[in-house]
Order: structure tokens, then sequence, then C-alpha cells
């Protein structure tokens, strides 16, 4: 079992790629807690905390979709060295912003919005590089899997670390040491080993590869269906992660030290869920657990209206974590399963788009909401939402696996539909 969950690991190439990001991810999360608790520190505001997420990913919206005609086009790699070098230089900036006392919450904006354009163009080449290194569809599924294993790893230790640093060192420090990973990612990138890719001169014109590529995605249902329900989750349950230093600091009466602890045991939550899906044989009922993880999310959601206590709030939390992770991995796995490889840019751009590009619009919604509801509310009426996207898919289930079945035959991930067992 232990091998079927770790084959990707067997790679070369995906051992490098897996150490290298899991570090710089890390840093990330580091960096995310203490950015969003500097900003709360000095503002003290839940609607600022909804505008900084709100710059910081609605780049994703806009560029992601036409970012992924690029990633078609060009060399994975050379995208993602030119990426983490420039998230390499924001960090830099808002540590020494920080450190020298200079930062103002337009610095914060600026930063959070430039982050956000180079995010547009990491987050479908880091998914689709990492597929591609594979030689067997099996070991395609366990790298997306173990992609989301690091990434809930990094988000188990990166909150953790950050609650205990940043009482210790502060902000600047924190940001410092996103900077060292950055580096060591770049470092990683450069000592892959990758085939080399001829890309062939497209005949047409990026607009017209950006609209066989939406046309691709959107008027397939199956993967349409995936798209719509990630991007309901998105828009009304994804911004709760905004809104945690309100909820931590009103409704609990704690410091960050306790939002540290609940993001952690929602990092372990997703990284149980991780691991589970990454023993996993095979890729088909994945479509179900979609439907259980929008309604455990709901059902999470809706929880935090009981009575408050740091215990129950962290199992609400592990209940999030899980169904987070499954509804993000469960359709990366599904969409990477279906999609042709000279595609595969541009649905991972638009699954960027869904995921990353409509949660900002949500995280101002939700941190305006906040402010006239409370967040209480406001978490609960994400949660309605989820229930009812859950519903939604449900409802077509049975069209989506009809569908489905000849596009996993074309895609190779079937090689016939005799194999298709729903």
């Amino acid at each position: 079992m232990l091998k079927n969950m770790l084959k990707a690991l067997y790679n070369r190439n995906y051992q490098i790629f897996f150490t290298g990001q899991g570090l710089s991810i890390i840093g990330t999360w580091i960096q995310n807690i203490a950015l969003s608790w500097l900003v709360y520190r000095l503002t003290d505001s839940a609607f600022m905390l909804g505008l900084v997420a709100f710059m910081g990913q609605i780049p994703n919206f806009f560029l992601a979709p036409f970012a992924g005609v690029w990633i078609d086009r060009w060399s994975k790699r050379n995208v993602l060295v030119v990426t983490q070098l420039l998230s390499l230089i924001q960090a830099a900036l808002l540590a020494w912003l920080t450190l020298e006392n200079r930062l103002e919450i337009a610095h914060v904006l600026s930063l959070s919005l430039l982050l956000g354009g180079i995010t547009a163009f990491d987050v479908p080449a880091r998914n689709a590089i990492s597929v591609e290194m594979m030689d067997t569809q099996d070991e395609r599924q366990n790298a997306i899997a173990l992609n989301s294993v690091t990434y809930n790893m990094a988000r188990l230790l990166g909150p953790a670390a950050a609650g205990v640093l940043i009482p210790v060192i502060g902000e600047g420090y924190c940001f410092l040491l996103n900077v060292a990973s950055y580096f060591i990612s770049v470092l990683s990138l450069v000592a892959l080993r990758l085939r080399v890719s001829h890309h062939e001169k497209q005949p047409d014109n990026m607009l017209q590869q950006f609209q066989a590529g939406y046309a691709y995605t959107f008027k397939q249902l199956p993967l349409r269906n995936i798209l719509i329900l990630l991007g309901i989750i998105s828009l009304t349950a994804m911004p709760y992660i905004v809104l945690l230093p309100v909820f931590v600091t009103q409704k609990l009466g704690a410091s960050v030290g306790a939002m540290g602890f609940l993001l952690a045991v929602s990092g372990c939550g997703s990284l149980l869920a991780a691991i589970g899906i990454a023993a996993r044989s095979g890729f088909q009922g994945l479509e179900k657990l979609l439907i259980v993880a929008a309604t455990t999310i709901g059902c999470g959601l809706i929880g935090f209206m009981l009575p408050a206590s740091l215990w129950f709030a962290g199992i609400l939390m592990f209940m999030l974590g899980v169904g987070f992770l499954i509804q993000v991995v469960g359709s990366n796995t599904l969409l990477q399963c279906m999609v042709d490889d000279s595609m595969r840019g541009r649905v991972m751009s638009f699954y960027t788009m869904t995921l990353m590009g409509i949660g900002p619009i949500g995280s101002l919604l939700a941190g305006f909401l906040a402010s006239q509801i409370g967040v209480i509310y406001t978490l609960a009426l994400g949660g309605v939402c989820s229930l009812a996207g859950a519903v939604f898919f449900a409802r077509n289930l049975d069209v989506f696996r009809r569908q489905a079945c000849p596009i996993y035959v074309k895609s190779g991930s079937l090689s016939s539909r005799d194999d298709c067992h729903f």
C-alpha cells in the first residue's frame, strides 16, 4: 500500500520537484499567516482582510485563462523559474518594508496584486509539469495526489511555524524566511532533467488558442460541471480562511497562536484526506466524493453557528480541511484524467481561475458581509451555498458519468468504454 501511495516519488525529477515545492509552499504559508495577522493588527478591519485577499487573487480571474495559452506553447520549467524568481522579489520587498517600519496598507495591496499576477502563471504551470513528468496514468494520478500532500503538509507546518515565529521574530523575518524558500525552489527547478520538448509552431494566434481552450473546457458537461461546483465552493465557502482572524479574536477571544492551531488542525484533516486519495488505485468514483466533500464543507461552516469554543472550532476546521482537500484534489484529478496533453495548460488555467480567481470576489464579499451581519452568519451563508452546490452536482451525476466515459477513453485514461465502472 505504501509503495502505491508513493509511486510518483520513484521518479527522480518528481523527488526534486516535490522537495523544492514543499519548502517553497511552507514559506508561502508562513508569509500568508504573518501578513494576515499584520494587516488585522494594523487596521482592526475584517473588510481590509477581505480586500487584501481580493487583491492577491483577483489577477487569477483575468490572467490565468490567457496564461494557459503561454504554458501550452513554452517550456513549463522556464515559466516556473521566472514565476519563482518574481515571487522571491515580492517577498523581499515585503520583508524590507516591514523591517524598516515603512510598510503601509497601500504597499500591502500593491504587493498582493503583484503576487496574484505571478500566481496566475505559476499554479497552472506547476500542475501541468508535475503530471507531464510521469510515464503512466497511475503515476500521474499519484503525482496529483502527492501535490496535495505537499501543499497540506505545508499547510500543517507553515501556520504552526508562523504561530510560533510571529511573536518571537516578528512578521518581517517571517517574510525573509519565504525569500529563502523561493531560492531553494528555483535551485530545485534548475536541477530537473526533463525530456526536451519540441513545441511546434501553432497555426492560430493566441486569441484563437484561448477560444479553442475555452470551447474544449466548457462545452463538455463533465468538465463544465466540475468547474461550476468548484466555483460555487470558491466563491462562497473558501473565504472562511480570510475571516479566521476575526473569528479567533471576536468569538474565541484568542490570539495568533489559536489561529495557528486551528489552521494546523485543518491541515491535519487535509493531509489525511490527501493520503487517502494518494492510496487510491483509480480515479473512477471521485465524482461521488465531490458531492460528499461539498456536503462536508457546508455542514462544517453552518456548525460555526453553534456555541463557540476552541476545541469545537478545531473539529469544524478538521471537517473543512477534509472537505476542501477532496473538493480541490478530486476536481484536479478528474480534469487531468479527461484532458488531452495539448490542452492541459489551458484546462489547468481555467481550473486555476475557478479555484483562485473567483475566490477573491468571495473574499471581498465575505469581508463586507462580516462587517454588516457578523462573521458567524457570513460563514453559515457560505455553508448553505455549498450544500446547494452539492445538490446541483448530484442531480446531474448520471449524465456526468455517461458523458465522461468517452472523454476518458479519448484522453487515454481508459483503454475502452468497457473499463468505465461507476
